[in-house]
């Protein structure tokens, strides 16, 4: 049998929140917890498939009861109830790992279908070995992250999402997933301040609720950069942080590869002369400035072939080429292959998530 936990100081609140999931959830056994350390304590003694606190203000007693509970019982789902603001309630629950929250009043239906829904999510884990081997993914990014390189933490994310659709072709692990590792992100977003952290938190608000696109490889990855590109801006906004002159301009010329930025255009980022920056992009990268932004096009049309059914013309407008025939001469160059034969000779690779999602992706 399930067991949902209920956790809430107030005795009158705490009643009628057991006798909603009572009548909703017939085959759940409904427990409550008065205090922070009782709950904690019935955790520690058995098995929940659902925590649900309510949360009057985001303290640190109520913060430190969250992340232990966390501890105890890490694929359990915890729901937050609360009247506090939206803007403070979405900042923190994604920051502690919260599944999902509910603002106060709400209706009782409202509890019930929240409940049974993340009573799924604990029922169907993703797996022990898969929450590790999204943990080390994680655990590489926040590297990267702290190193300040972001291609490395976009080729990272790229890396775990090609490796999760090579292992499983369960849909449902897969949004699971892809969810989880956009929440882990997130988090890692934590110490650049209450600005970045409410934009990463609506990101993840949005993209929790799209069913659809957690279970499209190429629309998760979007929603991935997304999140790194908030990082970076506040990383750039923040002169505290000691990033080099050389890996602010790379960050810079590999967030805005598909915008088709020119040497004049980075030049002017680095605040220098076009013909100097040019000889300084060879040097910290090895090759020149219009072969690195062509190499990059071309990954990401890969990307796109590969991931998604977007017609070849939508690419091309995708990465700034103004001509589809000039896109499809320069990838033939660079591949060998046209954009068609390439999508063609790679459509085994592309998982189950995408049957009939032609047009959609974007």
């Amino acid at each position: 049998m399930s067991r949902v936990l209920i956790l809430n100081e107030n005795r009158l609140e705490r009643g009628n929140t057991r006798e909603i999931l009572s009548r909703g959830l017939a085959k759940a056994e409904i427990l409550t917890a008065a205090t922070p350390r009782q709950a904690l304590d019935l955790l520690s003694g058995g098995s929940f498939s659902l925590l649900i606190v309510d949360v009057p203000w985001f303290d640190a007693d109520y913060c430190n009861t969250i992340t232990s509970a966390k501890e105890i019982s890490p694929d359990m789902p915890i729901l937050v109830t609360s009247t506090g603001k939206r803007s403070d309630i979405v900042a923190n629950v994604w920051r502690l790992g919260v599944q999902d929250y509910l603002l106060k009043p709400y209706r009782p239906e409202w509890l019930t279908a929240a409940a049974e829904v993340m009573m799924q999510w604990s029922a169907k884990p993703a797996g022990e070995w898969e929450k590790e081997h999204r943990e080390r993914y994680l655990k590489l990014a926040a590297e990267h992250m702290q190193s300040f390189c972001y291609k490395k933490c976009i080729n990272t994310t790229k890396d775990y999402l090609d490796s999760l659709y090579e292992e499983t072709d369960d849909i449902d692990v897969i949004r699971f997933s892809a969810l989880s590792f956009a929440e882990g992100l997130a988090r890692l977003g934590s110490p650049l301040g209450p600005s970045a952290q409410l934009k990463l938190s609506t990101v993840i608000e949005r993209f929790r609720l799209r069913f659809d696109q957690q279970g499209r490889k190429h629309d998760s990855c979007l929603v991935f950069e997304k999140l790194w590109g908030i990082i970076f801006d506040a990383i750039d906004e923040d002169r505290g942080y000691q990033v080099s002159d050389e890996q602010r301009v790379l960050n810079y010329v590999d967030r805005n590869v598909k915008e088709g930025i020119g040497l004049d255009e980075a030049a002017e980022y680095a605040n220098m002369s076009s013909s100097y920056f040019s000889k300084f992009f060879k040097r910290i990268t090895g090759v020149n400035f219009i072969t690195y932004m062509m190499d990059g096009k071309i990954s990401a049309a890969k990307d796109m072939l590969t991931d998604t059914d977007m017609p070849v013309i939508n690419i091309a407008y995708e990465l700034s080429y103004s001509e589809t025939n000039y896109f499809g001469k320069a990838f033939k160059k660079k591949v060998g292959l046209t954009p068609t034969e390439y999508r063609e000779q790679h459509q085994h690779a592309r998982g189950p998530a995408f049957a009939g999602d032609a047009g959609t992706s974007r």
